[in-house]
């Protein structure tokens, strides 16, 4: 399968404001990537210790 040829079926291009689209699947997958591990860390709950008697 090759992407390239979906992508100018989809759009007509394979670039975007000048830049390639593997750069903007590239910041796409980043992006993801930074918002899992954001929800992740965000939802986790704080750690107990002993101390707080």
């Amino acid at each position: 399968m090759k992407w390239s040829t979906i992508w100018i079926k989809l759009f007509g291009t394979t670039s975007l404001f000048g830049v390639d689209m593997g750069f903007w699947v590239s910041i796409s997958a980043v992006l993801l990537i930074v918002l899992a591990m954001n929800l992740v860390f965000w939802g986790m709950k704080p750690k107990k210790d002993g101390s707080e008697k």
